[in-house]
């Protein structure tokens, strides 16, 4: 089984002190292909994106590798860095961001990566995800050719999994940020909405206005993340439910939506029913929020 995972990784500043930071690398995507791999290790998980030919690029990329990731289809950039940001976490777990990614290398992939090449290897690719993140920060342009791309991967035989991810800082607006979500739901077959993103999104208040949403759509796995009413799981219309346990405590909600979807990924992976991945992947999200920054210890992860 090999998944392709399409985003950006960014370095991650996180106070240590009032006077040094803790460097670090995080994104949406690059956090669920590290706990997609860390669930179904014999997954071959690869993660495309683009860096720049810096210094923290290199260990970005080492750090993937330290990972089990494949980095075979990440593209340098001769005059773009990567991606930074800065995170703070108030005492109740929630966090706020400062970011550096406008013109990072990862925002010009499509221009930079070897499509043709990856699109003649397809065979080999089994699930193909991406998340609204990895759209928004693109062009529309480039939008349109990531679109495009993962669309032809599809043509070829792979599953395509989204997450819509919502941030509405990163669109021009609401309308912006639903019609590219849309058409990223219009090629998918898995997908993850989650209530509060649909809430923002396109004002739907509970898992019936969504499923009933999806009818459009040709997506047979169906994942709504509802908060505190748990998790339900559409399988070609069967639905099962997964009330929530709240986490022990709560030190940093950072990938916890992140780390639930990569788990979810790699326990269907690896044969696993969708119930049974909703159960391991909530379960990892559990343990994720107890402890500080985007990718937990592989000792703590052990313990999940």
């Amino acid at each position: 089984m090999s998944m392709l995972v399409i985003g950006e990784c960014m370095m991650e500043l996180r106070n240590q002190s009032s006077t040094s930071l803790v460097k670090s690398f995080a994104g949406d995507t690059y956090n669920t292909a590290v706990y997609a791999k860390r669930l179904a290790p014999t997954t071959k998980v690869s993660y495309l994106s683009a860096v720049g030919q810096d210094t923290f690029s290199d260990e970005m990329i080492a750090a993937w590798e330290s990972e089990g990731l494949s980095a075979e289809f990440v593209a340098k950039s001769p005059d773009s860095p990567l991606g930074i940001y800065a995170i703070n976490t108030d005492e109740h777990g929630e966090r706020s961001f400062t970011y550096w990614r406008k013109t990072s290398a990862a925002s010009q992939m499509m221009s930079l990566i070897d499509t043709d090449n990856i699109i003649a290897n397809a065979a080999d690719i089994d699930i193909v995800y991406f998340s609204g993140i990895s759209l928004a920060i693109l062009s529309d342009a480039d939008k349109q050719a990531l679109i495009d791309f993962v669309q032809t991967l599809k043509d070829k035989g792979a599953r395509v999994a989204f997450d819509p991810n919502y941030r509405p800082k990163m669109w021009s607006s609401l309308e912006h940020a639903v019609e590219w979500t849309n058409k990223a739901y219009s090629i998918s077959d898995i997908v993850f909405p989650g209530l509060e993103d649909h809430q923002d999104m396109y004002n739907q208040q509970s898992k019936e206005e969504i499923i009933a949403y999806f009818e459009q759509f040709s997506a047979t796995e169906i994942i709504v993340k509802c908060g505190a009413d748990g998790v339900y799981g559409f399988d070609n219309g069967v639905e099962s439910h997964l009330p929530f346990t709240p986490a022990a405590k709560q030190v940093d909600s950072t990938a916890a939506g992140d780390s639930f979807a990569g788990t979810y990924m790699g326990a269907r992976s690896i044969g696993k029913s969708v119930a049974d991945s909703v159960i391991d992947a909530a379960r990892v999200a559990r343990l994720v929020v107890q402890h500080p920054g985007a990718i937990i210890a592989k000792d703590v992860y052990a313990t999940a």
